[in-house]
Formats: structure tokens, C-alpha cells, sequence
């Protein structure tokens, strides 16, 4: 019925203290890149992870030329403003809570930047710093304050302020990513995740056509308890835990008829936003979770 395999992103239960995840057996999915094949995803029978199989030592490949959903290409006109009004609406309700104006941002993989950007419109100039695979910013981040991932790792550090957005359920070792992004701050910094929820309530209605099931880009997928054991074995201390509602009516429908994720479908997605915000707040099972954290060391 099931097997029980220590990996890196799971290699202890957040559950069964200091024993390894017990996994189901694994669930196939569509290989939403075409570069690597047969996927599938596997979970814990107690603590709730999920994790993509196969495991991959490099991920890189699979964002080369910037043609992954999660880059968001340069958008245009209306669909534009739609994604600057909702960026800038999160951007202004993370800062709200963590209750404080930081002086030096890290956005550690910024994708497309507009969400980067937004968040540096509403603080002061050069601010907020994005970072990602590539050596060139995105298109949304010329003229604003950019490092590659590897250049990141020659800058001083000292953020006070760290966001990981929809970040280390992309890496098969989540751990070693957070560590690495402890190691950017400073004693007063805090730590804003965010990740989708293994447990959301669209989850089974969508089945595999679920937007948050987007292999093989999606290495690992998170319940809460995952994500707090996660965040604790990496050495963070969670201060606050929230709800979100992510707008993924739209891409779901269209994984669901084969169709591309066009204008019409992100005005589809966003007329049925309060009908999906108002599904996830009554079961409890939002579409992502969101952690403010600290470092507990």
C-alpha cells in the first residue's frame, strides 16, 4: 500500500518525530515542461508532504529562456494592470503584517518582477532587491535593482526583510534553501513564505487540471504541518501563520479543456474570485499558506 522512503525534501516526518515520511503510492501526473517524462507525486500518510517524482539534483533546466508559467511573460494593456493592482494590493498587505517599513527587500525568486516591482513602488527608492536563475533581469526589473542567484551569493546580506513567494516548493530540498535565505539577514529580519496548500478545498474538484499540481516544476507540495516542519528544522521560529486566496480559477479551468491561459480566461478567473475566496474561508483550506517567521537562532 505504500513504501517508506527518506528524501531530501521529506527525509523527516513533521509529524512522527525523527522518523522518516511513509508515503503512499505515487499518483501519476501530466509533465507540464515536456523535458522530463512521467511524473508523479507521493505523500506522507501523516504528515501531509507531498513529493514529485522523479527527484531531480538540478532544477535549472526547466526555466531556461524564462518559458514557465511562473516567469508570467511581459504582460500588456489590461491584463497588466489587473496583475500590478492585485501585486500591489499583497505587496501592501505584507507589509501591514509584519507590521513595520524594512529598509533593504529581498525577493528571492522574483520571476517575472512585476511583483518586485510593485513592492519597490510603495517603498523607498532601491529598496527592494529581486533575484533569480539568470544573470539578466526580467524585462519588468530593467533599471531596478537585480542579482542573479549566484551573485546573490557575494552580496553582503543584511535584509531585513526576505519574501520567498511561491519559491521552495521548487527545489527538492526545501531545507537548503531556507538555510541559505537565513543567511541573508540579520538578527531583527523577518521571513515572509508563501506556498499553494496540498490541502486545498479545489484540489479534488480540479483533480489533476488543479493549478498548484504544475510538475515538474512544483518539487514539493506542502500541507501546514509540512510547512511548520519544515521552517522549524531549517532553523526558523514561525511568528504568524495566514490564509490565502490566490486567483487560480482561471489557469485550473484552463489545464481542465487543454486551452492557454489567454486574457479571457485571467477575467474568468478573476469574476469567479469571490466565489473561490468564499469556498476556501468557509472550509478552511485555502489555495496557499502564508508564514511570517524568524530566524530561532
Amino acid at each position: 500500500m505504500f513504501e517508506v522512503t527518506p528524501t531530501a525534501a521529506a527525509s523527516v516526518c513533521s509529524v512522527r518525530s525523527g522518523e522518516a515520511c511513509e508515503f503512499e503510492t505515487p499518483e501519476p501526473h501530466p509533465d507540464r515542461s515536456g523535458l522530463v517524462g512521467s511524473t508523479s507525486i507521493k505523500r506522507c500518510l501523516h504528515c501531509g508532504m507531498g513529493v514529485t517524482d522523479p527527484p531531480l539534483s538540478d532544477v535549472a533546466f526547466l526555466y531556461e529562456g524564462r518559458e514557465s508559467q511562473d516567469f508570467q511573460p511581459l504582460s500588456t494593456g489590461l491584463a497588466r494592470w489587473i496583475k500590478s493592482l492585485a501585486f500591489t494590493r499583497e505587496a501592501r498587505r505584507i507589509l501591514h503584517q509584519i507590521g513595520r517599513t524594512p529598509k533593504r527587500v529581498l525577493d528571492f525568486g522574483c520571476g517575472s518582477g512585476l511583483f518586485t516591482r510593485c513592492m519597490g513602488n510603495l517603498l523607498p527608492e532601491q529598496a527592494v532587491l529581486g533575484s533569480d536563475f539568470h544573470p539578466e533581469p526580467p524585462a519588468e526589473l530593467e533599471g531596478r535593482p537585480y542579482l542573479s542567484n549566484e551573485q546573490l551569493s557575494h552580496d553582503p546580506g543584511g535584509f531585513d526583510l526576505i519574501m520567498a513567494m511561491h519559491v521552495i516548493e521548487h527545489d527538492d530540498d526545501p531545507v537548503r534553501v531556507l538555510r541559505r535565505l537565513k543567511s541573508l539577514g540579520c538578527k531583527e529580519s523577518t521571513f515572509v513564505f508563501e506556498v499553494p496548500n496540498i490541502d486545498c478545498v479545489w484540489a479534488p474538484i480540479f483533480g489533476r487540471a488543479w493549478d498548484a499540481w504544475y510538475l515538474p516544476f512544483h518539487r514539493v507540495h506542502f500541507s501546514r504541518a509540512s510547512l511548520s516542519g519544515t521552517l522549524n528544522r531549517a532553523g526558523f521560529e514561525v511568528v504568524r501563520e495566514i490564509d490565502v486566496s490566490i486567483p487560480s480559477m482561471g489557469r485550473s479551468i484552463a489545464n481542465l479543456f487543454g486551452l492557454r491561459n489567454t486574457l479571457p480566461l485571467l477575467l474568468i478567473g478573476a469574476a469567479l474570485h469571490p466565489i473561490q475566496w468564499s469556498a476556501e474561508k468557509i472550509s478552511r483550506r485555502p489555495s496557499a499558506l502564508r508564514v511570517i517567521a524568524r530566524a530561532a537562532d
